[in-house]
């Protein structure tokens, strides 16, 4: 495990890098992680295992963001079970949040970033963590 510094940490909450996998990967967090927080705000009445699992997912959407990586000084790796246990909660809490609630209006907030959670999931696992192997071209060999 590598060691993280404030700055790193500040670092890496930045959304905007130069490769454009990690902005698509930082976008898609964050919105997985305001469609959590919108979907607790429309909450009527409080709800603690709603709560519980919406503030769950926005936890780990933060720490896949600024902890994961191929990178030195990265805590987690992508290949690591963790970080499969990590990008699955993205998705798994907020469908449990939308699953629990009684609210009907807070519900396409959670749909939405269960959906997003997903596709994101899905392809970080099958571009980064080499669900399927390494890609070849055909031709090349």
């Amino acid at each position: 495990m590598g060691n993280l510094t404030l700055e790193r940490f500040l670092q890496n909450l930045n959304p905007i890098s130069n490769d454009p996998f990690n902005l698509i990967w930082g976008i898609s967090l964050y919105l997985v992680f305001f469609l959590c927080l919108i979907m607790l705000f429309r909450q009527r009445r409080p709800q603690i295992p709603v709560q519980l699992f919406l503030v769950g997912a926005m936890m780990l959407a933060i720490v896949d963001k600024v902890a994961t990586g191929n990178v030195p000084g990265a805590l987690f790796r992508n290949n690591e079970l963790i970080t499969l246990f990590l990008r699955v909660g993205v998705f798994s809490l907020p469908l449990l949040a939308v699953a629990v609630t009684k609210t009907e209006k807070s519900r396409i907030w959670g749909i939405l970033a269960v959906g997003i959670g997903i596709v994101y999931v899905l392809l970080r696992g099958v571009l980064e963590m080499g669900w399927f192997g390494s890609v070849e071209t055909p031709g090349r060999r």
